[in-house]
């Protein structure tokens, strides 16, 4: 069996475990590589009724050419307009943290495209690669044992994410593309090495050196339980706010504490506007350490703690 057959059947077997036939999805769209080969896989499957497939696109209106591949891309795929959509980014300071942003804003309107045609299922087009950029990314900001257990988030709020390429290498990806010879535009913006991630990228090339780091991260997505800690003492109530059960919390030990802690504000990382510290979870901790009495706010990491009712609330802002 070849690796493009492999592939194939591989997204088959994805789809028919994971997700019902009849249910709406949404693709997203970058006119790359990884995103191509996700939506021709997708639709080789026969698997779901064109009429429930949504596409979005994104044009981040950083290169000239953009506006012009888009539309190259929906006349090769025959995409209709009844399904697709073209959102245009607008991002301030372009110069500095333009991935992050962009990044960000591409999951908050994903989201708000799937939850007004009621789609609960986003396909995005992540692959092995891009794990092991990512596992090591977060090894360079110092990140601890349940940011590195935890690469991508499963889920978007209440919107499930799909990432069926993900066990699959770029080149891997590239062989099926051309295989069966699917169009698809490179951004040169990926290879400019004024962005980390791509400094990262062109780290990685050594097959050696990917391969450790696959090995090393694969290690820690075996304690995937500890991004699951916080559920036991963290009960959302509605919207960001969270109930802390603090006689619970109290009965750990100061590292248990972190690690609850820890999860949390992994869990819900797209609420938040930065990367959280290690002094901001000790911080924290000593906060509900001192025994809240009064319903004053005190000021936490992204968010407010308080009594209200006589329940220790956070509210992640």
């Amino acid at each position: 069996m070849t690796e493009e057959v492999s592939l194939s059947l591989s997204i088959k077997n994805y789809l028919q475990n994971n997700i019902k036939a009849n249910d709406k999805i949404l693709i997203s769209i970058s006119c790359g590589l990884d995103s191509t080969v996700l939506y021709d896989t997708i639709i080789r499957t026969k698997y779901f009724n064109k009429k429930k497939i949504y596409y979005l696109i994104f044009d981040h209106q950083i290169r000239s050419e953009g506006e012009f591949e888009i539309k190259q891309f929906i006349k090769a795929y025959n995409l209709t307009n009844k399904n697709l959509l073209i959102k245009k980014l607008f991002l301030r300071d372009k110069a500095k943290g333009l991935q992050e942003k962009s990044r960000s804003s591409r999951y908050d309107f994903l989201y708000k495209f799937a939850k007004k045609r009621d789609v609960r299922h986003i396909f995005l087009g992540h692959h092995l690669d891009d794990l092991n950029e990512t596992y090591f990314l977060r090894k360079t900001q110092q990140s601890g044992a349940t940011g590195l257990s935890n690469i991508f988030l499963d889920n978007y709020k209440s919107i499930k994410l799909h990432r069926p390429l993900k066990k699959y290498t770029k080149k891997q990806i590239k062989s099926y593309a051309i295989y069966n010879r699917l169009t698809w535009f490179d951004d040169r913006s990926n290879l400019e090495l004024n962005y980390t991630r791509n400094k990262i990228r062109n780290f990685l090339y050594s097959k050696k050196l990917f391969n450790n780091i696959n090995k090393e991260r694969l290690e820690y997505s075996k304690i995937f339980h500890l991004h699951q800690l916080h559920k036991n003492f963290f009960k959302r109530k509605r919207n960001n706010i969270f109930e802390i059960d603090i006689d619970k919390f109290h009965n750990l030990s100061e590292n248990l504490k972190f690690f609850v802690v820890q999860s949390f504000y992994y869990e819900y990382r797209h609420l938040l506007k930065k990367q959280i510290r290690d002094e901001n979870i000790k911080n924290f901790i000593k906060i509900l350490n001192t025994h809240l009495i009064s319903s004053k706010e005190m000021s936490v990491f992204s968010g407010k703690i308080a009594v209200f009712k006589k329940k220790t609330c956070i509210n992640l802002t």
